[in-house]
């Protein structure tokens, strides 16, 4: 591996006519950093490259003169998903990109964007009804895409760096008491016996839809009482062109949480069953069938799509009188009853798939078993008496 130095920066044959162009420069906190990209050419060819991103540099930019915000978005995108994040993430950043993002900046040029321009976008957005932490979210697709032409060494700095995004504020979720949920699962038992079991396993484990709807019998050990999470499935793509795909869950993280026996119950009576509706309508079950498979598959081959169960889940509610909530919120109720009972956060976390415990306890604080009022006394009775 060859590298010369020069006074401006440097060049490393990374292999033959590949060269890696390193120059130092300061960022606008006039700390010094290091770019650095890839050339391929002559070491004569190279050494004029190097003097080209010296120049780039030196001025506050590198190739950000001709690449627009939209082209810098599109770039990070087609990022995301080389690198395998979820198709998930990636369609509704793609969707919050051409729907807000690009009409409003798309067409700016890096070079020419300032933080105030950032400020502006962000108060007409502000302006129209968005949300601030709908807001809050459309500036972090743009600072992770900024983020990523730095690194690229398309971009010297981030102008999102110093914008102002609006705080994201985290609402207190809306949950079912204990008694509407076991009024809406008598409700959805009489029609639809793997709905309600759909209902109670999202409530007694707080999986995500999508985990659930990935689950196969060989997740589960009933001799254990178990269940282990590992995937997650979701749906891509119109009702005509839909695209089903499973991967890690959110997290990437594998779990396995006890069921209890009341889980064990349900679980047990749910596979008797399949297994007599498959052998009803003589159609076996698969080796490995899915917990909850789709209506028309009765021997397991096929998931149950999780998107159908949202829409279920919100007229059944409303139909057995309970109010309005959403699936999601079966996920909310297990994590705030554990936490409201006294189960230490860590455990709770890792239960329902947090990243991080903190996670767990700034969102779900509220539902603290100690008052404010309480912790107040409890302090009061330790501090010394008279001031005076």
């Amino acid at each position: 591996m060859t590298r010369r130095t020069y006074k401006t920066g440097s060049l490393t044959e990374r292999s033959p006519g590949v060269w890696r162009l390193r120059v130092r420069t300061l960022n606008t906190a006039g700390e010094p950093v290091q770019r650095q990209r890839t050339f391929a050419g002559s070491e004569a060819e190279a050494r004029k490259a190097l003097t080209k991103f010296v120049a780039e540099a030196d001025s506050g930019q590198t190739t950000a003169g001709k690449l627009t915000v939209g082209e810098c978005l599109d770039r990070w995108l087609a990022h995301c998903e080389l690198r395998g994040r979820r198709p998930t993430t990636v369609t509704e950043n793609r969707r919050k990109i051409e729907k807000t993002i690009k009409p409003r900046l798309g067409n700016v040029h890096l070079a020419k964007l300032t933080p105030g321009n950032l400020n502006d976008a962000y108060d007409e957005w502000l302006k129209s009804g968005l949300s601030p932490t709908t807001v809050h979210h459309l500036h972090a697709i743009i600072s992770a895409a900024f983020n990523h032409s730095v690194r690229r060494g398309d971009l010297a700095t981030s102008p999102a760096a110093r914008a102002e995004a609006p705080p994201n504020v985290s609402k207190i979720p809306t949950v079912p008491t204990v008694e509407q949920l076991a009024t809406l699962v008598r409700f959805v038992a009489k029609d639809d016996p793997v709905f309600a079991t759909v209902i109670l396993l999202a409530a007694a484990t707080g999986a995500r839809r999508g985990e659930l709807a990935a689950l196969r019998w060989s997740d589960v050990d009933l001799v254990a009482g178990t269940i282990t999470i590992a995937k997650s499935l979701t749906v891509i793509g119109s009702r005509a062109d839909k695209n089903v795909h499973i991967g890690p869950t959110k997290t990437r993280q594998q779990r396995t949480i006890t069921l209890g026996d009341r889980g064990v119950e349900v679980l047990s009576e749910h596979w008797r069953y399949m297994l007599a509706l498959s052998e009803r309508v003589g159609s076996p079950l698969v080796d490995d069938p899915y917990l909850f498979a789709h209506p028309y598959h009765v021997n397991g081959a096929e998931p149950c799509l999780p998107d159908t169960w949202t829409t279920k889940f919100a007229d059944l509610c409303t139909k057995a009188g309970i109010g309005h909530f959403r699936f999601h919120d079966l996920r909310h109720w297990s994590v705030t009853q554990l936490v409201a009972s006294g189960v230490d956060v860590r455990t709770v976390g890792g239960r329902v798939g947090h990243a991080q415990a903190s996670m767990t306890l700034d969102r779900y604080a509220h539902a603290l078993p100690v008052p404010d009022q309480e912790a107040a006394a409890i302090l009061g009775r330790m501090l010394p008496a008279g001031s005076r």
